[in-house]
C-alpha cells in the first residue's frame, strides 16, 4: 500500500500513516443522506434466535456488483443491536460500498462462542441474498469497534474453523471473509491481564477481568482455555486476509500495545498486516473520526 508508511513511535510500536489522501466529503452523521443510499431493514439472518437482525446499507445507482462490509458494534461484549454504528455503515454506502449493519448476542445471556457464531451466520446469509441485491459475494469484508474490532479480528482468523461455525443456517454458503479492518480490539485477552505495561495502562482493571470473563466464560486463568481460543491472536496464520489495525496511542480502555501485538504476530506469521497508530484519540478516536474512517475506505477499495 503506497499511501503508507512505517515508523518507530516513541513507544517502539510500528505505525502507519496516510500519506495523499484527502478527504473531500464530511462524515455525514446528521446530514439526510437518503439521496445517497438506499436501506433494506431487520432481516433475520440467523435461525438462531430471531433477534439476529442486520440491516442491508447499498449505494444508490450501482452498476455493478460490490463489495459488501459487515460492520459490528462494540460495547463491552454486551449484546448489541448495532444502530449505533449506523453512520459507519452509511459512509461506507456513500463511498460505493455496501454495508451490512449486524444485531448479535453477548454477554450478560451469551459468551464468546455464541457471539462469533452470529457474525459469522451473518456472513452466510450476506453471500445467500448476494445476487438479488448486487452484492459481490467473493468481496465480503468486516470493520468493527472496541469489542466489534475484537470481533472483525476473530471473523478474519477463524476463516474454515468449524468450531467457531454455530448453526445459524445457510450452510451452503462460506463464512470467510476478504478484509477486516479492526478498531482499538482485544486481540489477546491473556496478555491484556498478565503484561505489566498493559495492565498500567487501564484504569479498573479489576473490572474489565471480570466483564471480560462473563463473556469469555470461565474465570481468567493464564493457562485457560477459552481465553486462549477467544484470543485472535492464536489463530493467526499466513492464509488470512489482509487487516488493518487502527488504534490510540492514549486509549485508556483498550491498551494500543494489543493492536501491536497483534500487527507482530501476523507480520511472522507472513499475513498481510496494515496499522496505524494514532498519538491522541483515545479509545473513541474523539479528533481522528474522518481520518480513520477515510482510512478504512482507502484500505477496502485496495484490498476488495
Amino acid at each position: 500500500m503506497n499511501r503508507y508508511f512505517t515508523w518507530a513511535s516513541q513507544h517502539g510500536a510500528f505505525c502507519l500513516l496516510i500519506l495523499g489522501y484527502c478527504l473531500t466529503q464530511t462524515l455525514g452523521f446528521t446530514a439526510d443522506t437518503s439521496e445517497q443510499f438506499k436501506v433494506h431493514k431487520d432481516l433475520n439472518y440467523s435461525q438462531a434466535n430471531e433477534v439476529l437482525t442486520l440491516d442491508i446499507f447499498l449505494p444508490k445507482t450501482v452498476s455493478e456488483s460490490v463489495p459488501c462490509i459487515l460492520v459490528i458494534q462494540g460495547g463491552g461484549f454486551n449484546a448489541q443491536d448495532g444502530q449505533k454504528f449506523r453512520p459507519f455503515a452509511e459512509y461506507l454506502a456513500e463511498h460505493g460500498f455496501a454495508a451490512a449493519l449486524i444485531a448479535y448476542r453477548g454477554r450478560p445471556d451469551h459468551q464468546y462462542r455464541d457471539t462469533v457464531a452470529d457474525t459469522k451466520a451473518a456472513v452466510r446469509f450476506v453471500r445467500s441474498i448476494a445476487e438479488q441485491h448486487s452484492i459481490d459475494p467473493d468481496r465480503i469484508g468486516a470493520m468493527g469497534r472496541s469489542a466489534g474490532g475484537t470481533l472483525a479480528g476473530l471473523l478474519a482468523v477463524t476463516g474454515g474453523m468449524e468450531s467457531f461455525e454455530g448453526e445459524g443456517g445457510h450452510a451452503d454458503y462460506s463464512s470467510r471473509i476478504q478484509a477486516a479492518v479492526a478498531y482499538a480490539g482485544v486481540f489477546d485477552f491473556v496478555s491484556r491481564f498478565t503484561d505489566e505495561k498493559q495492565i498500567a495502562l487501564q484504569p479498573n482493571v479489576e473490572t474489565k477481568v471480570i466483564s471480560n470473563g462473563e463473556w469469555v466464560g470461565p474465570p481468567f486463568s493464564p493457562d485457560g482455555k477459552d481465553w486462549i481460543r477467544a484470543s485472535a491472536i492464536t489463530h493467526v496464520d499466513k492464509e488470512d486476509p489482509p487487516i488493518l489495525l487502527i488504534h490510540c496511542e492514549d486509549d485508556a480502555t483498550v491498551p494500543w500495545i494489543q493492536s501491536e501485538l497483534m500487527f507482530e504476530a501476523m507480520k511472522k506469521a507472513g499475513a498481510d498486516v496494515s496499522q496505524i497508530c494514532y498519538k491522541e484519540g483515545g479509545h473513541g478516536f474523539k479528533g481522528r473520526e474522518e481520518l480513520s474512517m477515510a482510512a478504512m475506505v482507502e484500505f477496502f477499495k485496495e484490498t476488495l
